[in-house]
């Protein structure tokens, strides 16, 4: 206040455009509708104003929109329209995913059927029905928040257009050699039957099974005892190994064991991956587990043999327990055992499982002949353009970094599905 002045406040008249004391909705849908007519959002490719794009993730039309969902979009908004007042041609679009297992699992659980029961294009038209439903809540409601988007002209990912740029671009990426075709252990939803990337899988605290098992020692004639929660895989153990600096199997080194129920003779080998203070300390290594097992069959050189098939069964290298689901051969299995005096004890434990991030099933690693996109090559380069971008906020800028050390093999392109 200036010495003076009359600290009183100017008497200002001012009308407000609204009468009423209530806000009420019916306003909102009137501006909508406005907005709508006057085509206010429409991007427009000739501008002469500087443009700036967001690209927009699509939302997954495999449900209604929750709240989390809409507030991450209204965040996106926010951005679109401070942009426009600086003066920007903002291009953004909004598409809705319409490929994908999601889809897929909703239908079979709305309906009750299996995808592979029932006739194609019975399925495919039910995904169909399924996702007009959910896209048309999914518009409305971001109509209704008022999203800067035009929502007249949105993008499909089930269209023939865009799977007409999808497969243009396959074509592309397989002539410049960024693309190939080989035989290797992939992640695999039994129930979902198709593979899956490392992102794709989740792990899950379960209930388990540590069976410690009598392995018969070939040079000595002595058993040792090896901890699993696997015995289903004892079929296709190829290797035992102990930690290098677990003494109490130093001796071991070199001799051989013979498999229980399936007699096959495996070597006694050392390695880091074996923890001392889990189980006896001493681990089977077999095809495959996990992806650590992978790992193991790669750097021992080890000859892998798959027992699961693609439907989740136990094939012949099973002997006699072809046909049955894992979980029915892990309990057969520790039953005749435990017949032949094989087993030690069984304790309930926690373990850590994994599994489909779609369906919550339990993978299993199965060889197949897939498709894979080159990505192990990029990863320097991905970490140079990182340290080049503007994060908001720049802490934000390690999560990119963790998902990049995260990436250990190419990825899976599945061909196995039925809607997209």
């Amino acid at each position: 206040m200036i010495d003076g002045e009359d600290d009183a406040l100017p008497s200002v008249k001012f009308k407000p455009k609204i009468a009423e004391t209530r806000w009420d909705p019916i306003e909102e849908l009137k501006l909508l509708s406005s907005w709508e007519r006057e085509g206010l959002y429409k991007f427009n490719k000739n501008t002469d104003k500087p443009i700036f794009s967001i690209d927009t993730p699509p939302p997954y039309a495999s449900g209604a929109w929750h709240v989390g969902a809409a507030a991450h979009y209204v965040h996106m908004d926010m951005i679109a329209r401070y942009y426009r007042m600086k003066g920007y041609e903002v291009y953004f679009p909004f598409g809705v995913d319409r490929n994908g297992l999601p889809v897929e699992v909703q239908v079979e659980k709305i309906y009750g059927i299996d995808a592979h029961k029932v006739p194609r294009e019975e399925f495919l038209k039910l995904c169909k029905d399924f996702l007009d439903k959910v896209e048309e809540e999914l518009v409305y409601i971001a109509w209704r928040l008022g999203m800067s988007c035009d929502l007249k002209n949105r993008y499909h990912t089930d269209s023939p257009e865009y799977r007409a740029v999808t497969q243009a671009t396959f074509i592309e990426l397989w002539k410049r050699g960024l693309i190939y075709e080989d035989i290797r252990p992939n992640i695999w939803c039994p129930r979902c039957r198709t593979t899956l990337a490392e992102s794709e899988v989740e792990y899950s605290e379960r209930d388990a099974i540590l069976a410690y098992i009598k392995f018969k020692v070939v040079e000595t004639g002595g058993d040792i005892v090896v901890a699993t929660t696997r015995p289903e895989l004892l079929c296709t153990c190829a290797a035992v190994i102990f930690n290098p600096e677990d003494k109490r199997y130093s001796g071991l080194e070199g001799k051989h064991v013979v498999v229980p129920i399936f007699g096959q003779k495996v070597p006694i080998m050392k390695h880091p991956y074996a923890k001392p203070e889990f189980g006896t300390g001493l681990v089977m290594v077999c095809s495959f587990g996990d992806q650590a097992d992978v790992r193991l069959f790669r750097e021992l050189g080890l000859k892998p043999r798959i027992a699961i098939n693609p439907d989740g069964l136990m094939n012949e290298i099973a002997g006699p327990y072809k046909g049955l689901t894992v979980h029915e051969a892990r309990q057969r299995i520790l039953e005749d055992l435990k017949r032949q005096g094989l087993l030690v004890k069984a304790e309930g434990i926690v373990h850590r499982v994994p599994v489909c991030w779609r369906c919550k099933s339990p993978i299993e690693f199965v060889a197949m002949k897939e498709y894979y996109l080159k990505q192990l090559e990029f990863k320097d380069a991905i970490r140079r353009i990182a340290n080049e971008m503007k994060f908001y906020p720049p802490e934000h800028k390690q999560l990119l970094l963790n998902w990049i050390d995260s990436i250990s093999s190419d990825w899976p392109i599945s061909r196995r599905r039925f809607y997209g």
